[in-house]
């Protein structure tokens, strides 16, 4: 059964550094075919201008459409916006409690549409799926009847199953299925024929999960890029309204720089966030503030390399441990994010939706489970693909940038 947790978290966090043009385009592909055979990819389709640069499929891959996974979500962040296009949604700070009555009192009511696609409703949450998700019979009622956390709009917490009640919204608000109005909407006015939604992510009421259940093939997921990247128009029909797509990968909550509304924001890197060294400082530990302050002066691929850049300086996880708690801090506050570069959808074994605006690409990496690895220790799912498409991105052009955080 799959997991879907949250192995996404550290995610947010930016993916690749620098800034100077990385040789040649034909290096920096060559560099992302062998990364996705090494991973054991199932497809990759890398797009640039709409034409195809590659279009590879693995020996043995599973014939037809892969599970998208959570990448599912971010075409039901489109599904939204077509309903807001069509003006079946009001808008989407709409009240949730406008389409389920029971949520009217309390502070639920005070729950939004756009809080339940950006992750904040302050719903309770248990980040692995199988836990309650998967054994729910009807995972609306589930979401529904559950506790609140946290004040709504407060928290960036990502959860599957305040997810899944977006289903029910579009249901409600459309008068169809989720899958079925996402396949008359969205797929079948873009020429692509929708598969079945996986049976495993419908619940025993029937119930199509927004979490994942989105069989594609690489090419179509392409195809949702593309219409992601041109502004919600396709072949010269405005499917969804260009200033939702522009919310919809723009920074959806002061809570977060790295997240959307169910699209996923990369950077071009990570940086030590220089405000800690200050705070440091001003404490009196000059030493400490000293070793940080340069690390604060490099742009880092991942988290994890800002934190070897640490090590090396002398400090101890123990003395970061000791900071952090004497300076009330968390581990987000410590990265401070370079301007944002591409736009991601990205999904459980690593299955990928990633669009650099600036310079026209998209590329999709899909791969299927398999029986012959143990899921906990999954070894094939390309962690750097983003990074490897933003690095293809960059033999195109310098800067990238298309927002800071």
């Amino acid at each position: 059964m799959k997991r879907l947790g949250p192995w996404f978290v550290l995610a947010t966090l930016a993916l690749t550094a620098g800034s100077a043009l990385a040789g040649s385009s034909d290096t920096a592909l060559k560099a992302i075919v062998d990364d996705a055979k090494a991973a054991q990819s199932d497809t990759l389709l890398v797009m640039h201008d709409g034409k195809t640069l590659v279009d590879y499929r693995r020996p043995g891959a599973p014939a037809g459409p892969i599970e998208m996974m959570s990448s599912t979500k971010s075409l039901i962040g489109l599904a939204v916006g077509r309903l807001v296009t069509q003006g079946k949604l009001k808008s989407i700070d709409e009240p949730v409690s406008d389409f389920y009555p029971e949520w009217k009192q309390g502070n639920k009511a005070k729950i939004t549409v756009r809080m339940l696609l950006n992750h904040t409703s302050g719903m309770q949450n248990v980040p692995m799926a199988p836990v309650e998700i998967y054994p729910a019979p009807d995972v609306y009622q589930l979401a529904l009847a559950a506790e609140l956390s946290d004040p709504p709009g407060t928290k960036f917490s990502y959860n599957n199953k305040a997810m899944n009640l977006i289903g029910g919204v579009i249901e409600k608000a459309s008068g169809k299925p989720m899958d079925v109005y996402i396949a008359d909407e969205l797929l079948t006015p873009m020429g692509i024929k929708a598969a079945p939604w996986n049976p495993e992510n419908r619940d025993k009421a029937g119930h199509p999960m927004a979490m994942a259940g989105w069989m594609s093939t690489a090419q179509d997921a392409a195809k949702i890029g593309q219409l992601v990247l041109d502004n919600g128009r396709w072949q010269g029909k405005q499917l969804i309204d260009a200033d939702y797509i522009k919310q919809m990968v723009g920074q959806s909550t002061p809570l977060t720089t790295g997240y959307g509304l169910l699209w996923w924001r990369r950077g071009d890197g990570i940086r030590f966030n220089s405000a800690v060294v200050e705070r440091v400082r001003a404490g009196g530990d000059t030493a400490l503030a000293d070793k940080l302050a340069r690390v604060a002066t490099k742009v880092y691929p991942t988290a994890r390399d800002v934190v070897a850049a640490i090590t090396a300086e002398g400090v101890s996880r123990a003395d970061m441990h000791d900071m952090m708690k004497s300076n009330h801090l968390v581990d987000d506050d410590l990265f401070a994010s370079t301007p944002i570069v591409a736009w991601e959808a990205n999904g459980y074994l690593g299955n990928y939706i990633v669009i650099v605006p600036k310079v026209h690409l998209v590329a999709v990496r899909q791969i299927a489970e398999r029986k012959d690895a143990d899921e906990d220790h999954w070894p094939y799912g390309y962690a750097k693909f983003s990074a490897d498409v933003i690095g293809l991105g960059r033999t195109y052009a310098k800067d990238l940038a298309v927002d800071t955080p």
